[in-house]
């Protein structure tokens, strides 16, 4: 079963709240100097590993986010086509049913 607008805008918001409880982290060392940075994270390989994992994440969710964002205007573009081509739109190419997994 291919996406839909809706799974897809539902994917965007669970990637979007990943990342902004990662880029969080990121706003603090926004706010540190460059000699409170290296005093924190440059002690110990734990804490440069630590921040380097946030860095990296932050940098995969973005990714993911617009890989994601890009699926969905396509798919509002097809959608749009079928329309302006007379295409029946409620034929669950574009809406799909939900199906209960309980």
């Amino acid at each position: 079963m291919s996406d839909t607008v809706g799974s897809l805008v539902d994917k965007i918001a669970t990637v979007n709240g990943k990342l902004f409880a990662t880029q969080d982290k990121l706003f603090y060392v926004r706010k540190m100097s460059f000699e409170e940075f290296k005093e924190i994270y440059g002690s110990s390989d734990e804490k440069l590993k630590e921040i380097y994992e946030c860095f990296k994440t932050a940098a995969d969710l973005n990714v993911q986010r617009q890989a994601l964002i890009l699926e969905l205007d396509q798919k509002l573009v097809a959608i749009v086509s079928s329309a302006i081509n007379g295409e029946n739109l409620d034929n669950g190419k574009f809406i799909q049913d939900q199906h209960k997994t309980y």
